[in-house]
């Protein structure tokens, strides 16, 4: 066994864990089997995924147990895993469609990991109308984030039908560069490069910290001192009970809307969820009448080539949903003004400075979180909304193409919705993740974000897309 510190930017995922809020992410992943599945393919997929006798980093890494983990957790590798606790095989009721698959996410997603086990869990679901079958996986937030995770997976399975790689938790990865295969999480491997270079910077970061926090960063200071979102249903205490709906989108479509309006379609993601949370809380008379709902920004900050570092590597960043704007055109362009000026404010900061941001940033809502006021006061934002990019192309496990991807994130007291986008092929998969009391029947904000769509289209004169 080997003990790893968890990096000064990671320790949030652990301390904020609560009964309440668990804080593992998930990624439904929808399949079709090959064709030449035969009646015994679900039995052998879940045994192949079960063959593993060594897990890899970051699926062998638990909680160390001890007087001290509440304060200073620290994380162990696993000896011999048990995959049969790990890897696990479930069925659907007939008629297996959408809402009897949502009915069981949403039951899978609130039970929390048991953290003294490697921190993740695998479940196989059969019965999906259409002859397909499903992956539901679940992974401590400490060990990845959105983009490492993407990448990993990415990694781990196949662009072709024949090639039948081992399970992601299995899998070996060729580091870059060497002829080499080598095990991550090997004992006798040392910390990746990625993962020292981090270490300096949360140091160098804590040391920039006041310097950046200068006058002319008024808005930065704002952000990180005030805590000014109108309070809704949204922002209230919530209980670990979730609720999981999806929804895909062409990107071609989206992209349309981007280039028609001179926008990112980052942008058009972000209008268009104001859009849906605006017709939402107004059904509910909950949409505050003046002040625009915002949301927070996750920010990928891990370079192109590093995957294969434990942990996470993201800053954050707030933005307009302009909710208090009927125009879907004008709060198209109010979205893109707040996006902008954001870019704006992180491009003048130093490298150095940028897990400053984060600490600086997201310090008062975790201290927020941590002495129970947290859905109590004023929230600092409403809701988080998240872009991951993925992969472009076709991916295979076990002979089976992947069809969607969809994820399933987080929620803590005071944010009872998250709304995390992970692009797969051509198409931007919605995960809809919310606290079942604030929004028991959480489709209907994926019927309004498809709404709030065609309103923009319409807006902007264009024709109808048939591809969904």
């Amino acid at each position: 066994m080997t003990t790893r510190f968890v990096p000064a930017l990671d320790l949030g995922w652990l301390l904020l864990e609560t009964v309440d809020t668990p804080n593992h992410v998930g990624a439904l992943m929808i399949f079709e089997p090959p064709e030449s599945a035969g009646p015994s393919y679900m039995r052998d997929l879940t045994a192949h995924l079960r063959a593993v006798d060594t897990l890899v980093q970051p699926w062998n890494l638990h909680l160390r147990d001890g007087l001290f983990k509440s304060v200073l957790p620290m994380l162990d590798t696993s000896g011999k895993p048990d995959m049969e606790y790990h890897v696990r095989r479930l069925a659907l009721p007939q008629p297996g469609g959408e809402r009897e698959l949502g009915e069981l996410v949403s039951r899978l997603h609130a039970n929390a990991l048991d953290l003294r086990r490697p921190m993740w869990e695998c479940h196989v679901i059969e019965g999906l109308e259409g002859n397909r079958f499903a992956l539901f996986i679940k992974i401590h937030h400490v060990l990845i984030d959105g983009v490492a995770g993407m990448r990993m997976f990415q990694r781990a399975m196949s662009p072709n039908a024949r090639d039948i790689r081992p399970a992601p938790w299995g899998y070996v990865h060729q580091l870059r560069g060497s002829k080499k295969e080598k095990v991550i999480g090997n004992r006798n491997h040392t910390a990746p490069p990625a993962v020292a270079s981090r270490r300096g910077l949360v140091l160098k970061s804590i040391a920039n910290l006041y310097p950046m926090l200068r006058p002319r960063n008024r808005r930065v200071k704002d952000l990180v001192t005030g805590f000014s979102a109108p309070s809704t249903v949204l922002n209230t205490r919530i209980t670990v009970q979730r609720r999981v709906s999806t929804q895909r989108y062409s990107l071609l479509r989206l992209k349309r809307i981007a280039d028609a309006a001179k926008v990112s379609v980052n942008d058009v993601v972000l209008a268009f969820c104001g859009g849906a949370l605006r017709r939402l809380l107004s059904e509910a008379g909950e949409l505050p009448s003046k002040n625009s709902l915002n949301t927070c920004v996750p920010i990928s900050l891990r370079s192109a080539d590093d995957d294969i570092s434990v942990g996470t590597a993201i800053s954050f960043g707030f933005a307009d949903l302009a909710t208090n704007e009927s125009n879907p055109l004008r709060r198209l362009e109010k979205v893109h003004a707040s996006t902008r000026a954001l870019k704006e404010e992180l491009s003048t900061l130093p490298k150095t400075t940028v897990g400053a941001f984060s600490l600086a940033v997201m310090g008062p809502y975790a201290a927020q979180q941590a002495v129970g006021l947290a859905g109590r006061m004023r929230p600092m934002f409403n809701v988080v909304i998240s872009n991951v990019p993925g992969p472009t192309d076709d991916l295979y496990l076990f002979g089976a193409r992947m069809d969607a991807m969809y994820p399933a994130s987080v929620l803590y007291h005071g944010q009872a919705l998250n709304i995390t986008c992970v692009r797969y092929g051509d198409h931007l998969n919605f995960g809809f993740t919310a606290w079942r009391d604030a929004l028991p029947h959480v489709q209907r904000i994926s019927v309004y974000c498809a709404d709030a769509v065609a309103e923009l289209e319409q807006a902007l004169g264009l024709s109808a897309d048939p591809v969904s």
